[in-house]
């Protein structure tokens, strides 16, 4: 089974992530040691402090800075973690940010947000308006989704992909927690696995194993393997197959 890793900040010296080449090759060699081959570089877009045709070009040059250091047993997509806000929609062409050639996009709300009205429209205006699916980040964040999973439901049944950070699935993770995402999981709530990976301190990698170990182990090497066939249907339409 291929193994794929959908959200990290590994991109060196653009957001809060990974600092240096040297620090994101060793984040890599981290996943890649776990078996994570196909990797994902999510930086962060705020879109309340710049203009997307600007976070793109600085983005791709930091990126083509960087491809020559990239492992060749290594498969890397582009994306971005877009925060979404009503600057993202003033007439710019969006699919810059979405995971390479694909129509899907990582798109962070803020935590406390209930996904009412305003937010759906937002959503919706990715939908009608740029051709391009949200992909929502780290799931176990946002309050309202946790204690509501009907509303997790509504989000899949119009059509967005939710993710989950593996930190919540770790040996140390909290108890309670882990348990009603892994209930998420198991009822098909939770589409994909990234890391969210900054530093190895921060969202370390290291923890991939003991993810897919534990979802494995109580939820089923099925539904494992559904959430990184996800991935991968993702990650092709990112690389344009």
């Amino acid at each position: 089974m291929q193994l794929y890793d959908m959200h990290s900040h590994i991109l060196p010296g653009f957001d809060d992530g990974a600092k240096t080449v040297e620090d994101s090759l060793a984040l890599i060699d981290c996943l890649k040691k776990q078996g994570v081959s196909n990797i994902c570089l999510t930086p962060h877009f705020y879109t309340h402090e710049m203009a997307p045709s600007d976070y793109i070009a600085k983005r791709n040059a930091v990126f083509e800075s960087f491809l020559p250091h990239i492992p060749a047993d290594v498969s890397i997509i582009l994306g971005s973690e877009v925060y979404v806000t009503q600057f993202l929609f003033n007439g710019d062409d969006l699919s810059g940010l979405a995971y390479g050639k694909s129509g899907y996009i990582l798109t962070e709300f803020p935590y406390s947000c209930d996904f009412g009205d305003k937010t759906m429209n937002m959503m919706d205006s990715l939908w009608s308006n740029h051709k391009l699916t949200p992909v929502l980040p780290h799931v176990e964040r946002y309050e309202y989704l946790i204690d509501h999973p009907d509303e997790i439901e509504s989000l899949k049944e119009y059509g967005v992909i939710i993710q989950t950070n593996i930190s919540n699935y770790a040996d140390k993770a909290p108890f309670f927690r882990k348990r009603k995402l892994l209930k998420y999981i198991a009822n098909g709530l939770i589409d994909i696995l990234g890391s969210d990976a900054h530093s190895f301190t921060h969202n370390t990698p290291e923890k991939f194993t003991q993810a897919m170990n534990t979802i494995s182990q109580k939820c089923g090497d099925g539904r494992l393997s559904d959430m990184m066939e996800t991935s991968a249907k993702i990650f092709r339409a990112a690389k344009g197959e």
